[in-house]
């Protein structure tokens, strides 16, 4: 079993997500999250929020889900948002043409689809490919636009889906330039849905159709492509990957060697390698890749993607982009309206450097990266790792695990459970995420509590009636010890900023 298997029948064994409308058989590319991963998730986007709107001083906004046709017209989603599609003349069965015909013939020969529909009719005609589901005879390929249709009020006002968050982000900049101290640079955050109606969704939360973005957009005066603390990460090391190269590469190098077009692409480069890192995603296994000026948008002045090795090969989870004016110009041209601002004595377009990430794909490349086989003995029999758990666990950081702190009251009588409960509503207030249980053995509970990565578990027993102190223990090394529970709420705060989960 390969290890998304393994992960997805963990998540739904474990409440981290599972199938959207069960019961009724599973459409893919939707997918609920449980208790567990709701946790984790709404974890991932504070320390988003965080890193990219709080601590940076930036704004964020809630744009709409749904969005007028014209929007979409002008920043190109209506006419080119769509994927090649070919259609079994027998089943009907439609499937992403350039991933099927990836799948029978570029990938054994390590060669890249040029783009051009042709090519595909013509190696599935030579190759003579046939439907995965029936066998049936396919049609020519056509391109299929991505964007779940809908109307506003009647069909005779088309709508969409938002395909991204971008979008609300460009047409809300003039009425936040003008109510938030018209000046430069000015930038923006969102966290929300967006859906891409995907022909043939694979690969669980890599690729769904309705999913979660965060994206900031970052507006610019085009003669100051400096950012203001620029020098004091200047010297922060990135694996780059330029052509079929590797490289570690430090945030000055970037800029000098023009691999980024200027400092604010380079700082938001660092910012996205440490989110990363905050969120326990092996910096062996991630690597930002320069697009070749091949694959670059006919807009931008620069794209680079940063690419996590994972079980499904490698995946795209951030893309950084240098999108000048492109956005704000075409608003502009088809709206009617002025999408100019008054800002150092002249009257400009405001260029825009835009970082965007999934939420679901990090989510689930955190479950591959956190995850944590069970440990094994030697010819000995003593533990390999030095842990002694026989049960697979996630070493998720602590300050983002779904659950901080387990409470087991050692046992339901003699005034254990009501202690557990108050202890365990103390922390609460305090802020944490608490997970309480009372039943079954000690040792199984605590199996529970590492199966979805908490760091910490409180063990209230006979002791702490006498005394007024718990034992606590570390996920990753099982060890314990013995705390007041005056001293509860300090230590494990402590433990939490220190990342700490062992003894």
């Amino acid at each position: 079993m390969q290890l998304h298997e393994r992960i997805f029948e963990l998540a739904l064994q474990r409440s981290f997500f599972f199938p959207s409308n069960e019961p009724y058989g599973q459409i893919a590319g939707f997918y609920d999250y449980g208790p567990v991963g709701v946790l984790l998730k709404q974890k991932i986007q504070n320390a988003w929020r965080e890193r990219f709107v709080k601590r940076e001083g930036n704004l964020e906004l809630e744009a709409s889900l749904m969005t007028p046709e014209p929007v979409l017209v002008a920043s190109g989603h209506v006419g080119t948002f769509a994927d090649p599609v070919v259609e079994c003349q027998k089943c009907k069965t439609r499937f992403r043409a350039d991933h099927f015909v990836e799948e029978k013939h570029f990938n054994v020969h390590n060669i890249k689809w040029d783009g051009k529909l042709e090519t595909l009719d013509q190696i599935i005609a030579e190759k003579g490919l046939k439907c995965a589901t029936c066998k049936g005879d396919l049609g020519k390929v056509f391109m299929f636009n991505l964007m779940f249709k809908s109307g506003i009020g009647s069909e005779s006002s088309p709508a969409y889906c938002r395909p991204e968050t971008a979008q609300g982000t460009f047409t809300a900049f003039p009425r936040l330039f003008r109510n938030h101290g018209t000046k430069l640079p000015l930038a923006a955050g969102q966290v929300g849905r967006s859906f891409r109606n995907e022909i043939s969704p694979r690969k669980g939360l890599v690729r769904m159709r309705e999913f979660t973005q965060m994206e900031l957009e970052y507006f610019f005066d085009p003669l100051k492509q400096d950012i203001e603390g620029f020098a004091k990460i200047a010297n922060e090391k990135m694996t780059m990957q330029i052509g079929g190269t590797k490289r570690e590469m430090t945030a000055q190098q970037i800029v000098d060697e023009k691999v980024a077009p200027n400092q604010i692409f380079a700082y938001y480069l660092v910012g996205g390698w440490h989110y990363y890192l905050d969120m326990g995603v092996d910096p062996k296994r991630m690597v930002y890749r320069v697009l070749d000026k091949t694959e670059l948008p006919h807009y931008s002045k620069g794209n680079i993607d940063l690419e996590v090795e994972t079980s499904y090969g490698s995946i795209e989870t951030i893309g950084n982009a240098y999108r000048t004016d492109y956005d704000l110009s075409q608003h502009a041209k088809v709206s009617g309206k002025d999408m100019s601002v008054h800002f150092d004595g002249r009257k400009i377009i405001p260029h825009v450097f835009e970082i965007a990430m999934g939420v679901d794909r990090l989510f689930f490349c955190m479950l591959e990266h956190c995850f944590r086989d069970k440990d094994v003995k030697d010819e000995n029999g003593n533990w390999k790792l030095g842990t002694a758990k026989d049960w697979e666990w996630f070493d998720f950081p602590p300050a983002i695990a779904p659950y901080q702190v387990a409470v087991f009251p050692l046992m339901k009588k003699d005034g254990l459970a009501e202690k557990g409960e108050e202890i365990a509503k103390n922390l609460r207030e305090e802020g944490l995420d608490i997970l309480y249980s009372e039943s079954g053995s000690i040792g199984r509970r605590y199996a529970k509590a590492d199966e979805i990565g908490t760091p910490y578990a409180l063990t209230i027993d006979y002791d702490t009636l006498k005394d007024g102190t718990v034992t606590i223990r570390y996920r990753n090394d099982g060890k314990q010890e013995r705390i007041k529970i005056s001293d509860l709420q300090v230590t494990i705060k402590d433990n939490l900023r220190k990342g700490r989960v062992r003894l």
